[in-house]
């Protein structure tokens, strides 16, 4: 008799709840769901770090010659080559933006 009380109080003990091995549990939960909320916020960081800015609109603008119907040979080549060039000059300028924008921004191998 002695023997199955013994044997009921060391089996009904095991029942009981570890107060501290829960609490650590919860603990444990808890600090799972900052890691992921602190994952998400962080992998949000980058893809806006990644994101191009807006282009600039002036690689948005066009060059026109301006030549007219009477103008003579050599003056509406002198403006076709001045309206070549600052669409050259634009074409560098906007390539040089693009290019250091892109470096910045994506990941390096």
């Amino acid at each position: 008799m002695l023997l199955t009380a013994a044997l009921t109080s060391v089996c009904l003990s095991g029942c009981g709840t570890d107060r501290f091995r829960l609490n650590q549990a919860y603990s444990d939960k808890a600090k799972a769901e900052s890691v992921r909320v602190a994952l998400a916020e962080a992998e949000k960081r980058v893809l806006e770090a990644r994101r191009m800015p807006v282009y600039p609109t002036d690689c948005r603008r066009h060059h026109h010659s301006g030549v007219t119907l009477h103008d003579r040979l050599d003056v509406a080549n002198q403006k076709a080559d001045n309206a070549l060039g600052d669409a050259n000059k634009q074409t560098d300028e906007c390539a040089a933006w693009y290019d250091k924008n892109f470096k910045a921004r994506e990941p390096k191998p």
